[in-house]
């Protein structure tokens, strides 16, 4: 079911995922104010649904770096969120993808969010991923005590 889409972004929601899939348009760049504003509509429609995953596609990103701006909204508004697993969807553009993933990896990591986050490379390893039992850190700390 589609959210919301304009020439910006499309937002869509998938109920029996659970599943918000943001993908925004190949025309816009990551430093415009216009993207900003995308951002922040992604984390109203985050909240007001009580989304747990998120499914982010960038498409072919117009270029740009994440701006100082954005990332520290992203810093006071993630954990905030009922976000559980956020999934990247690879773009042609590598260096992007490991940049946008390392922006949020830092976030999870340094703020010790409960989110899973992982760079897929199709919508189906996305919906696999989602349909697999979340690892919470007691059952990897069990794991790896039975593997060893």
């Amino acid at each position: 079911m589609i959210v919301k889409k304009d020439d910006s972004m499309e937002l869509a929601f998938d109920n029996t995922l659970n599943l918000l899939s943001a993908k925004w348009s190949d025309d816009l760049s990551v430093e415009s104010l216009e993207f900003f504003q995308t951002v922040v509509s992604l984390f109203d429609t985050v909240q007001k649904k009580q989304v747990p995953n998120l499914l982010i596609d960038s498409g072919i990103p117009a270029g740009g770096v994440l701006s100082e701006e954005l990332i520290d909204y992203f810093i006071h508004n993630i954990p905030n969120t009922p976000l559980k697993k956020i999934a990247l969807l690879e773009s042609p553009d590598y260096l992007w993808d490991n940049n946008l993933y390392q922006v949020i990896l830092l976030l999870v990591t340094t703020y010790q969010l409960p989110i899973e986050v992982k760079l897929l490379k199709s919508p189906g390893a996305v919906r696999e991923w989602l349909r697999k039992p979340r690892m919470t850190k007691s059952f990897r700390a069990r794991r790896a005590k039975f593997i060893w």
